[in-house]
């Protein structure tokens, strides 16, 4: 396999995330609190600062050739480049509704051991738009120092991510050859994909699909080349490439859970809920956490289904993980309502209204055609009653 995704296959299997923390662990998680919170007061200062230049940057040149040229650029501007690359890197913006949206952070996991530390973090933006980074941290004194994080909606390390930046920039046969699985390539084959890669450089998309499509298979195949037509089949959007992208990853990597939060995505918006319900719990399994999001999702892709009693038990689960997470609340009102619950419709909406202050007066729920229907059940209207009588 080749150097850059073995280095993420190797490490994504997370073991379950301890409780138990020394004093000395919570202040590292009260340090980097701190970095997450600064980003979601739209901040980078702390996070600039905590980033370990050094180690991060030989991680990115160490799986890879990088000309001297890319290096240079680098160096010159690398807190902009960071930062630039970070934003880039979450799910973008599908309407206008969306696009300017705050992207806000949550430590979801963390775990200490000696002078190193792991991190999970759930970044939320609007449109139920999810992304998960797993940090690496150590401990220099009392300070915390991110040496990098896996970008599961991208698939990859971010130093994997900046390093195939660079050797865009520059994609000479040495550069070529080293992220490439194909034994002995040509000068030929390398020509080649160093053209694909100039063509992604320039987003030429166009002159990208003629040369892809062009690739003798053993480079078509090839999970350098399989990886780059996922990311820029998924920039494009166009559902016939899409689909034959997500087919080769699907084929190349099969069980890979680097890709599955992004292959989730497109099979829930293909309505191919059960091959998303799948990849929802290998991401959650490769996570090592039990997470209040991907089981409001998997819940949601149960009922989209009509599998209304594992919807139910899902949306149960997810708010026994994150009891103070709304969605939570939210996805058992919504299942236990697609199941004609509604005993258990409105004990959810009694936690809607006390613990995060909705008010599901008859007025509101009419504007949601999912909801509508509890506004004649008798259930609904005793309890909405009693509350306002209250």
């Amino acid at each position: 396999m080749n150097r850059i995704l073995g280095l993420a296959a190797a490490v994504l299997l997370i073991v379950a995330w301890p409780q138990a923390a020394s004093a000395q662990d919570n202040r590292l998680r009260a340090e980097f609190e701190t970095v997450i919170q600064e980003l979601n007061d739209n901040s980078f200062s702390a996070f600039h600062k905590a980033i370990n230049e050094r180690e991060f940057t030989g991680r990115t040149y160490g799986a890879r050739v990088i000309e001297d040229d890319a290096k240079r650029y680098l160096g010159s501007d690398f807190r902009g480049i960071i930062e630039r690359s970070f934003v880039a890197a979450f799910p973008p913006p599908r309407n206008e509704d969306e696009a300017g949206s705050e992207i806000l952070g949550t430590i979801v996991a963390f775990d200490a051991d000696a002078d190193k530390a792991r991190a999970l973090v759930r970044y939320e933006a609007r449109g139920f738009r999810f992304s998960y980074h797993a940090y690496d941290l150590v401990r220099r004194g009392s300070d915390v120092r991110i040496v990098d994080w896996f970008d599961f909606y991208q698939g990859a390390w971010f130093s994997e991510q900046i390093g195939n930046a660079l050797l865009r920039m520059v994609p000479t046969q040495a550069s070529v050859a080293s992220i490439l699985d194909v034994p002995r390539p040509s000068e030929g084959q390398l020509f080649q994909v160093g053209e694909l890669l100039k063509s992604a450089r320039d987003s030429n998309l166009q002159r990208f699909f003629q040369i892809r499509d062009g690739l003798e298979e053993v480079l078509q195949k090839d999970p350098f080349v399989v990886s780059l037509n996922y990311e820029i089949c998924r920039r494009v959007g166009d559902p016939a490439r899409l689909q034959g992208a997500a087919g080769e990853i699907a084929q190349i990597f099969p069980g890979d859970a680097r890709f599955s939060l992004s292959l989730a995505e497109y099979y829930v918006q293909r309505q191919r809920f059960e091959e998303a319900i799948d990849e929802f719990e290998r991401l959650e399994e490769s996570l090592g956490h039990k997470d209040g999001v991907i089981a409001s999702l998997k819940a949601t892709a149960a009922m989209a289904l009509g599998e209304f009693e594992q919807a139910q038990s899902l949306a149960v689960g997810a708010t026994e993980a994150e009891p103070t997470l709304e969605l939570s609340w939210w996805t058992l009102l919504r299942t236990r309502t697609a199941a004609e619950d509604y005993a258990g419709a409105v004990e959810a909406m009694t936690v809607l209204e006390e613990r995060f202050g909705e008010l599901l007066i008859p007025q509101n729920l009419r504007r949601d055609r999912f909801l509508k229907v509890l506004i004649d059940q008798p259930a609904y209207q005793e309890w909405r009653a009693a509350r306002d009588a209250a």
